[in-house]
C-alpha cells in the first residue's frame, strides 16, 4: 500500500489534495482503506476528469451557436425506413438478418450499470417491473425477446442458434444483477451465454472541478457512463470473447428501453447489406410529446 506521503504527492499532482483533509481524524483501518483507493488513481487521468468536469459546468446552456450550420442530413444511400419501405425490400433486410443471426454472427450488449433511482426504486433498473398484467422485469421481457429470435431464426434456417446476450454492469449494479438472474433461472437462457462485466467508476466532482468524499474514508464514486464501454470491452476481453463466438455483429441497447427490438433482424440485414460499420435505429415520432426512440 502506498504511504500518506506518496499518495498526497498523487494528488497534489491532480490538484485534489482536500481529498486527503480528515485522514488525521481516521482509525487505522479506514485510513488504509481511503489510501488505498487514492493509491489506484491515476494523477494526470484525474486531473483532467475534474477539468473537464469544470469546464462541463462552466459551458453555457444549450447547444453550441453553430450547430445548425454544422448539422447535414445523412445521404439518402445511408437511411432506410422499416415502415415506408416496400415489402420486398423489407422481406430481403429481415431474411439477411435472420440469416446473420441462424449463423450466430449476432450478439446483443446492454448498457445496465445505471440504478433506478429516477425510476423510485434502489435496485438495477432492469430488475424494475413496468406495470404490466405479467409483472415480467425489463430484464425478463429482454431475455425472452432473445429466445423468441434465436427461435425463429432456427426455425427459417433448420438450426440452433445462440445470440450472446452482453450486460455492462457497474459496482453498484453486478451483484444484484448477477443474483436476480440466478434467482430467476437466467429466464430459461444458457448462462455461459450470458455475459456480464463491470465497467470503471470514477470519482465524483462538484461544480468546481474537485473530487468529493462520499464519507471521510471514502471517495464519491460513480460509473463512468455509457461512454466507458469501450474500456470495459477492453479490461475484460469482451471482444475476444465476441471473436472467439464468431460474432461479428453487435447491437447494442440501453436497460430502460422496453421499446428495443433485440437483435431485429430487419435493422441487422439493412446494416449487414448496406456495409454499415455503425447505424442506429429509431422510431418515429408520431406526437410532439412522444420521444421514445429504439
Amino acid at each position: 500500500m502506498a504511504s500518506e506521503r506518496a499518495v498526497r504527492a498523487r494528488l497534489q499532482r491532480a490538484g485534489q489534495e482536500h481529498l486527503l483533509r480528515f485522514c488525521a481524524e481516521l482509525a487505522p483501518g479506514p485510513r488504509a482503506a481511503l489510501l488505498a483507493e487514492l493509491g489506484a488513481l491515476e494523477p494526470e487521468a484525474l486531473r483532467e476528469h475534474c477539468r473537464r468536469a469544470a469546464a462541463a459546468c462552466a459551458h453555457p446552456p444549450g447547444p453550441p451557436p453553430d450547430l445548425a450550420a454544422r448539422l447535414r442530413p445523412l445521404p439518402p444511400e445511408c437511411v432506410g425506413s422499416a415502415s415506408r419501405c416496400d415489402p420486398e425490400t423489407r422481406l430481403l433486410w429481415e431474411e439477411e438478418g435472420f440469416r446473420q443471426i441462424a449463423l450466430n454472427k449476432v450478439a446483443v450488449l446492454l448498457l445496465a450499470g445505471g440504478q433506478g433511482t429516477r425510476l423510485g426504486v434502489t435496485y438495477p433498473k432492469g430488475m424494475y417491473q413496468v406495470g404490466l398484467p405479467s409483472q415480467k422485469s425489463l430484464y425478463q421481457l429482454q431475455a425472452e425477446r432473445i429466445q423468441r429470435v434465436e427461435q425463429l431464426a432456427g426455425e427459417r434456417h433448420g438450426t440452433r442458434c445462440t445470440i450472446p446476450w452482453y450486460i455492462m454492469t457497474s459496482e453498484f449494479t453486478l451483484g444484484p444483477t448477477a443474483t436476480f438472474f440466478q434467482e430467476h433461472d437466467f429466464f430459461h437462457l444458457d448462462p455461459n451465454n450470458v455475459i456480464m462485466f463491470e465497467q470503471r467508476m470514477l470519482p465524483a466532482v462538484n461544480f468546481d472541478g474537485r473530487a468529493i468524499l462520499e464519507q471521510k474514508h471514502k471517495v464519491a464514486m460513480a460509473p463512468d457512463g455509457n461512454g466507458g464501454l469501450y474500456c470495459a470491452l477492453s479490461d475484460h476481453q469482451i471482444l475476444e470473447d465476441m471473436e472467439r463466438r464468431g460474432v461479428e455483429f453487435v447491437h447494442v441497447y440501453c436497460v430502460d428501453n422496453i421499446l428495443v427490438r433485440l437483435a431485429d433482424p430487419v435493422f441487422i440485414g439493412f446494416c449487414v447489406l448496406r456495409g454499415a460499420d455503425c447505424e442506429t435505429n429509431v422510431s418515429d415520432e408520431n406526437q410532439k410529446e412522444n420521444s421514445a426512440q429504439d
